[in-house]
């Protein structure tokens, strides 16, 4: 009994010399403003590899699938990896943000948070940035791309990019009672916004730095960054409208399909996921 339990003493003690790069993240931080504090995993890989930064979804943070175990499996096969959680406006944020918060955050906070990530990356040694978001956060990359022509990255992958779901009634109203001077204090609303259903908090101002970024303005600006895209779709998408990924095969970037998976791909299409995006990792750039 005493020899069965030394090895398996021996045996735990091995596991954890062994555990998978992925298990060491360093948590390194950014100061965007005196009193706002943004967080990120990084991995640091091996030199050669591109540096492979992974977006999270809608209200969520870096621990949040598919983006997470994604980030495990490039560390696993040396990619250094940085995954950062966006603030939303609070400082460190650790939780995902609920619907019925106040929602003061914008479309264009988030795309500078990513900015001050990728010049991260690229101050500490990376001369070669991948970009990788999931869903909303493959949209943000979209947006930050297209707005910034000269950004030090070398391709992106869009994993199940949709535009966000919201109610056309409110949608109309807000733009009809959009503020002319935005200094102005400005009222708070009830919207629906993904699954948030008439409790997504903020200023008209604010929902509509998401909510503008419609399926057709995606659509426009796939196919016209300098950087070349990819996009990842499962065919049993769960939240993109109807006929979405048939819009989207017509577009210029090339789509991998993965059958039969949902929005999230759990279950065993988060290997699937796994596999392709390694793939397409792995192909030459033109």
């Amino acid at each position: 009994m005493q020899g069965l339990k030394r090895v398996e003493g021996f045996l735990m003690l091995l596991a954890f010399f062994m555990a998978p790069l992925a298990a060491r993240a360093d948590t390194v931080e950014i100061r965007f403003s005196p009193s706002l504090v943004g967080a990120a995993d990084y991995r640091p890989g091996k030199a050669g590899l591109p540096a492979v930064l992974l977006l999270h979804g809608f209200l969520q943070t870096r621990n949040a699938p598919p983006m997470s175990r994604l980030a495990d499996a490039l560390s696993d096969a040396g990619y250094p990896v940085l995954v950062p959680t966006l603030s939303l406006g609070v400082s460190r944020r650790n939780k995902s943000l609920s619907c019925e918060a106040v929602h003061k955050h914008t479309l264009q906070d988030d795309l500078q948070e990513v900015h001050q990530w990728v010049n991260w990356l690229a101050s500490h040694g990376h001369q070669r940035i991948v970009m990788i978001g999931h869903s909303s956060g493959a949209k943000d990359i979209l947006a930050y791309l297209a707005g910034t022509p000269n950004a030090p990255v070398e391709r992106a992958i869009l994993v199940g990019i949709t535009p966000i779901a919201v109610d056309a009634g409110q949608y109309r109203q807000a733009h009809a009672e959009k503020p002319l001077a935005p200094a102005q204090v400005l009222p708070l609303r009830r919207f629906t916004m993904a699954y948030c259903k008439n409790n997504y908090v903020a200023t008209v101002p604010a929902y509509l730095s998401y909510a503008d970024w419609t399926a057709d303005l995606i659509v426009s600006r796939l196919g016209k960054t300098r950087v070349p895209l990819d996009i990842v779709f499962g065919t049993k998408d769960q939240v993109a409208p109807p006929a979405w990924q048939a819009r989207l095969m017509k577009t210029r970037v090339p789509v991998t399909l993965i059958e039969n998976a949902g929005h999230f791909f759990d279950g065993e299409h988060e290997f699937e996921l796994n596999d392709r995006v390694g793939e397409i990792l792995k192909k030459k750039l033109h």
